[in-house]
């Protein structure tokens, strides 16, 4: 064997985005750093044509001169890129198919005997592809073109390990410049999402049961050299590029050095987005770094070369959505919208439901002073309020959460005033612990096969061609030791009601009713209304796991936040007259 051809395949959320292929860049990098056989390898350009492609034979056709095909697995692509490797097989079954990522089916039997059955290896969930993808180059020269499996570090039956590795004196964007000029050219010419990321740490020192993130969950993190990490953003703006969504799963763990990387991109016209915050129980150090962010954010508007301009939603709009996320206007971005706040990564307002997931962060108190003192200090700097969905992470119905939890966590949400907020769907991913029968069995947990349309954006569709009518399937929570499957109803509707009665009927009495006891009322007024009763059928229908999975995302044939706030139009003047009754009367009393 004296040369060996590799491609790289990984399909985006949505065909209207340009995919994800940094480990493709990542990998390439590494191995031509030290790889034995560098010059004797070619690496097929990743594929990023989503939106024309046609068929899987179209894509076959592109990559067919490749011995080795590279897969990246997510809750997103897994269906697409199962049906391209069932097509390399078919075609010939001398090529070699491989799977990584952090979707594989460690958790699900029969999902990992169908990947057994199309991959002839497999990356251990959340482990590196760097080790992983070197040494399966290697094996390949070394035994004739089939690779020793024990050879590989992380494969799935080999007992080899080897740490998580970032370079520390190269930059891969540097490396492939012409690769994301072409890319980028390309999502210009199409209109699609200019869609890249920035990695500057890798590994989680904790292991939350829902997580499978895929820098790898309960270990040490690892920092890229800060100027590294300069010169990558750079060469990225210089390329064309305005923002970057940043993989770190604890941006602020390393305060100084996070601000710095954080100040250098805004101070150079580009934004990190979807920050994932750092897990703390200390509020104060929480505290210091809002305001730190926001030291930065207000010392470009002393500078009149750079402006910037914020812009906000004057009204929820449930037909608005904003794929990138945030509410920052930068001129000359390919998206309007970039979410620069780190996000504030709260889970659940429940200490219990935190415990049970083994999620490390504040107390619940404490989660409530920090969504006021956020939003008391924006206004204070006359900075816009988060209002996308991306400002805050809460998931619908942990267990060891209450009905009563659900209810308090709109507290939050107004405080924040993020009326695009909501609770995120809880799903079973089967290489989270959350998805181990044990794990499920030990807290009463019962769930229920779902899908979603291969777009997770939320009410977006996609363009066409090969994402129309796919659907990814997962489990989500049905009831547990902690609330009732009729309280899991509730508390699903009343999460896509959430938002809408908390701007439009709450904001006016806000001084006449708690929230909690607002909202309870709310659903108790709505649940006698005659087009709930249809609503509530089709959500129970969705959560019953003797019928056939059903859309998570749709009611009444539409997106289902929707569906849900025409309702509530149609009927606002019966809500809003029977609350204020009610709250006027006890005011009076």
């Amino acid at each position: 064997m004296s040369h060996l051809t590799l491609a790289f395949i990984n399909p985006p959320h949505a065909d209207w985005s340009l995919a994800n292929n940094m480990t493709y860049l990542l990998c390439q990098s590494h191995y031509n750093k030290i790889g034995k056989y560098k010059n004797n390898i070619t690496w097929l350009p990743a594929l990023y044509k989503w939106n024309l492609y046609q068929s899987y034979e179209e894509i076959y056709e592109e990559i067919k001169e490749a011995d080795i095909f590279l897969f990246s697995s997510y809750v997103w692509n897994y269906p697409i890129i199962d049906a391209i490797a069932k097509i390399i097989k078919d075609k010939d079954s001398s090529k070699i198919t491989v799977i990584g990522g952090p979707h594989i089916g460690i958790h699900e039997p029969k999902l990992l005997k169908l990947r057994q059955t199309l991959y002839n290896y497999i990356c251990q969930p959340t482990k590196p592809g760097e080790p992983f993808v070197s040494d399966l180059i290697d094996s390949w020269f070394e035994n004739k073109g089939i690779p020793n499996k024990k050879d590989i570090a992380w494969e799935v039956t080999s007992s080899k390990k080897m740490s998580h590795t970032l370079e520390s004196d190269i930059s891969v964007y540097e490396e492939h410049t012409d690769y994301l000029k072409n890319i980028l050219q390309y999502a210009r010419k199409y209109d699609l999402e200019p869609f890249t990321v920035l990695e500057t740490t890798r590994g989680c020192p904790f292991k939350c049961v829902f997580c499978e993130w895929g820098g790898g969950i309960n270990t040490k993190i690892i920092k890229k050299p800060l100027d590294i990490v300069k010169k990558d953003i750079t060469v990225l703006r210089d390329i064309g590029f305005n923002e970057a969504f940043l993989t770190d799963a604890n941006f602020g763990t390393f305060e100084d050095r996070d601000l710095s990387i954080f100040e250098f991109a805004w101070n150079n016209d580009f934004s990190l987005t979807d920050i994932s915050s750092f897990k703390s129980k200390n509020l104060e150090r929480k505290k210091r770094f809002i305001d730190s962010w926001i030291q930065i954010i207000k010392s470009r508007e002393k500078d009149s070369l750079n402006p910037v301009s914020f812009k906000s939603s004057d009204s929820w709009n449930p037909d608005y959505v904003d794929i990138a996320g945030g509410n920052v206007y930068t001129e000359g971005s390919d998206v309007p919208y970039v979410a620069i706040l780190p996000t504030i990564s709260m889970q659940s307002i429940s200490d219990e439901a935190m415990r049970i997931a083994q999620r490390i962060d504040l107390r619940s108190e404490d989660k409530i002073e920090l969504a006021y003192y956020l939003q008391k200090r924006l206004k204070e700097e006359e900075l816009p309020l988060p209002q996308t969905h991306t400002s805050l992470e809460l998931i619908l119905a942990m267990p060891g959460s209450t009905l009563d939890d659900f209810y308090k966590e709109s507290e939050i949400i107004f405080n924040f005033q993020a009326w695009s907020s909501f609770r995120h769907d809880y799903m079973f991913l089967p290489d989270s612990n959350l998805s181990d029968t044990n794990y499920q069995t030990k807290y009463d947990i019962e769930t229920v096969e779902v899908f979603v349309d291969i777009s997770d954006e939320d009410g977006v569709e996609d363009v066409g061609t090969l994402y129309q009518n796919q659907k990814s399937y997962f489990k989500t929570i049905r009831s547990c030791y902690s609330f009732t499957v009729e309280e899991m109803y509730e508390m699903w509707f009343m999460n896509l009601a959430n938002s809408y009665l908390l701007e439009n009927i709450y904001l006016p009495i806000k001084n006449y009713m708690n929230i909690s006891d607002f909202m309870k009322l709310c659903y108790s007024i709505i649940s006698q209304l005659d087009e709930f009763k249809l609503i509530q059928d089709e959500i129970i229908d969705i959560f019953n796991p003797s019928t056939a999975p059903r859309s998570i995302r749709k009611l009444q044939g539409q997106f289902r936040t929707i569906a849900v706030v025409k309702l509530l139009e149609n009927n606002k003047l019966i809500i809003n007259s029977e609350i204020l009754q009610i709250a006027l009367r006890d005011k009076v009393a």
